[in-house]
């Protein structure tokens, strides 16, 4: 494959694998002492119809200050903003195609995406901040933006060089700057980021496509400004290796199981689901209270077993999330073009 049509299906294959894993609850995780979670939620649904944008992530700071992001051709609809009621965007064009939004407080947003491009909310309007451009470079994608404070943000991504090769990008905002963080030239495509509080560590996940029918993974721990790949695997034997959050520790979807990482091995802590219909992907408070995203709709891990908490007759791939202590939304879409909000209460 030669030129463009290398990098549209590679993009494609990137849309494939978007997902957020999100969490806002800083409570303890782990121990015998936690309850399973409860399962009495009451649901709504908004519905969006968009057939020319896919939401991609989902941020916020409590449940009336929650943003949502796709790269559709609409670009006075890629950003929407839930206060509580409803869902709403401005309907203000904007030169940008985000894949990923972040925040830290309700007056700061940070959004990345196609191009390069990193774009941040100020309180009551959208402001382009940083293009990052590298040598000869015909393509950057920036597929996910972490803020962990005002003045501490990473934006990762890849970028196509002029020989049509693409390699892992990490750029880090401090001191009030975007600067590119040297890493080893690595193919592959950042596509998750997230911070283990008690540890003081990053984790990374990079996705390599081999051909069109096999990719692999890669799971990798910064120490520093050292980047050490901690595991690897196909993606075609179900394992599907993945990060996510819960309170202040990174945990691993390797397949159909959840772990830690202990600094050498990867410990087993259970069993998320049997079903070929769950995404491998998830989002929770505890290792007791874990909601999946599922092909048709989300399931909920207890420590004990799963079940459905909203489950649809329609394929909607729930692969974007996030949890506050008694609320949580999650992003689907259905065949017809309509973006799905789904949006849980506890009862």
């Amino acid at each position: 494959l030669k030129g463009n049509t290398m990098k549209i299906i590679f993009l494609a294959f990137i849309s494939l694998t978007l997902i957020s894993l999100n969490t806002c609850d800083e409570n303890p995780v782990n121990g015998d002492n936690i309850k399973p979670g409860r399962r009495d939620y009451v649901w709504t649904v908004d519905t969006l119809f968009m057939p020319f944008n896919s939401f991609t992530d989902i941020t916020g700071t409590s449940p009336t200050n929650v943003w949502a992001c796709g790269p559709g051709g609409d670009l006075d609809k890629t950003f929407y903003h839930y206060n509580g009621q409803s869902w709403n965007t401005d309907l203000i064009p904007r030169p940008i195609s985000p894949l990923s939004v972040s925040s830290n407080s309700i007056n700061f947003v940070w959004s990345c995406g196609l191009e390069g491009k990193i774009w941040k909310y100020c309180g009551n309007e959208w402001l382009e901040q940083y293009v990052y451009f590298a040598n000869t470079d015909t393509l950057v994608v920036l597929q996910e933006i972490f803020a962990i404070s005002e003045n501490d943000i990473y934006a990762i991504g890849q970028y196509f060089v002029s020989n049509e090769d693409y390699w892992g990008l990490i750029l880090h905002y401090n001191n009030s700057k975007w600067q590119d963080m040297t890493i080893p030239k690595i193919r592959t495509l950042f596509t998750e980021i997230g911070k283990d509080k008690v540890k003081d560590k990053l984790y990374l996940r990079g996705l390599t496509q081999q051909n069109l029918n096999e990719n692999d993974y890669q799971l990798y721990e910064i120490n520093g400004t050292t980047l050490n790949e901690i595991k690897s695997g196909s993606q075609n034997d179900d394992e599907f290796g993945n990060i996510f959050v819960l309170g202040s520790h990174i945990y691993f979807i390797i397949g159909y199981d959840f772990f830690k990482f202990n600094g050498n091995d990867f410990l087993k802590i259970g069993r998320l689901s049997d079903d070929p219909k769950f995404l491998h992907v998830g989002w929770g408070r505890n290792e007791k209270d874990i909601f999946l995203g599922m092909r048709d709709g989300i399931a909920h891990y207890n420590g004990d077993s799963t079940v459905y908490l909203y489950q649809t007759p329609n394929n909607v791939f729930v692969r974007a999330g996030i949890v506050f202590e008694n609320e949580i939304f999650f992003i689907g879409r259905d065949s017809y073009g309509n973006n799905l909000m789904f949006h849980g209460k506890l009862n």
